[in-house]
């Protein structure tokens, strides 16, 4: 059986092992200016959709990339640009 003391020792490791981005590294995953990333934060809007959520760490801000690869999840992907004219 696991006791209180345990799940929050798993539950940091958990939150330890996800990697965080900085403002240009995801910048660069996202393949957008590090001010445009800058702006979605003050906006809320990025490529005309909500922006990914951020962590606020003191005076640093960062990305999960997990957040940041289900953001991008959400935009439909073609194989030929005949197929963006018929979506």
């Amino acid at each position: 059986m696991v006791n209180n003391s345990q799940k929050n020792i798993l539950a940091t490791s958990k939150q330890a092992a996800e990697t965080l981005l900085t403002s240009q590294q995801t910048a660069v995953h996202l393949e957008y200016s590090e001010y445009t990333i800058r702006l979605s934060r003050t906006t809320g809007i990025l490529a005309g959709v909500q922006a990914p959520p951020f962590l606020k760490l003191g005076r640093s801000v960062r990305y999960k990339k997990s957040d940041l690869d289900n953001w991008l999840a959400q935009f439909d992907t073609f194989t030929s640009t005949a197929q963006v004219s018929m979506a």
